[in-house]
């Protein structure tokens, strides 16, 4: 957390030092406004490690009960990314920028184990998560040729972020379903990321540019608490909230350990659970970016 303040101290400091320079050299400083879109990954954490492991467990389990296993695991990755920005013009090719973001990963994973002519059971796993971050960025611009700037920015931001999912499980006979389960939960967690990248803007007249980049992104967040709702087809209902926690669980039939989630006030315990912590969604990233700029 020191080295952390120290970096942000320093970098908040040379923006201020650098904004300070500029505006004496000129005391109405240019500005432009930013719009960008853009596809990219994101490393997601323990939510990807989570269903890939339940879709395992369904695999060991089939081999082990002699039933057939159906469906496919789908890694949460991939996803728009969008982003509007404001950058003053400092001192030479220098500029610094307020910006806000929005990012979106979701997906949908359906898995089952069957016992032809006998029954079926499903899993639908349904995650979204969506992150808003607002960044200061320092920039660098330098000329290629008259009409072709390439530029370089770095920076802090303040991500605020927010998973929902929804896990159903039905039982099938014969194709009619006769029971199911359902638990549909929100998480929330706020906190700071770096970024950084590379880009080429090519001016269109005096006003206008556009431009295409590269970007790369630093963020995790380990403090996750939220509220969930569990249903069963029979008018059982529970609520529950708390801190998102990550584990490790025994299964005894199969004598192996899997990746397990849970909502709750008080961390989990137990001779069947090991490897115990707070949940940990990884934002981190890169992206293919372009947009367009207008200068004023």
């Amino acid at each position: 957390m020191k080295r952390k303040l120290i970096a942000i101290s320093t970098l908040i400091f040379s923006f201020f030092f650098l904004a300070g320079i500029g505006q004496a050299q000129n005391p109405i400083p240019k500005f432009s406004l930013k719009f960008t879109g853009g596809y990219g990954t994101m490393t997601v954490g323990d939510l990807n490690t989570f269903i890939k492991s339940f879709d395992t467990y369904l695999a060991d389990y089939a081999v082990y009960a002699g039933l057939t296993k159906g469906g496919e695991y789908k890694k949460l990755n991939l996803g728009l990314e969008f982003e509007g920005e404001i950058i003053v013009k400092l001192m030479g090719k220098f500029g610094i920028g307020l910006g806000a973001g929005y990012l979106l990963r979701s997906s949908e994973s359906e898995l089952s184990v069957e016992e032809p002519g006998v029954g079926k059971l499903t899993f639908l796993f349904k995650p979204d998560v969506t992150v808003f971050p607002v960044h200061l960025s320092l920039y660098y611009f330098s000329s290629l040729l008259p009409s072709t700037n390439i530029y370089f920015t770095g920076g802090v931001g303040y991500y605020s972020g927010k998973g929902k999912s929804k896990i159903r499980g039905e039982y099938e006979e014969g194709g009619t379903l006769m029971d199911w389960t359902e638990s549909a939960g929100e998480i929330k967690d706020k906190g700071l990321g770096y970024h950084g990248g590379v880009g080429l803007e090519f001016n269109l007249g005096s006003k206008f540019a556009i431009f295409v980049e590269g970007r790369g992104r630093y963020c995790k967040l380990k403090n996750w608490e939220g509220d969930e709702t569990y249903e069963e087809s029979g008018g059982y209902t529970e609520t529950n909230s708390g801190s998102m926690w990550y584990f490790e669980q025994l299964d005894p039939d199969l004598n192996k350990w899997y990746s397990s989630l849970a909502l709750s006030d008080q961390e989990p315990s137990g001779p069947d659970i090991r490897n115990v912590r707070k949940f940990e969604a990884d934002f981190s990233g890169f992206s293919l970016r372009a947009g367009i700029k207008i200068k004023f």
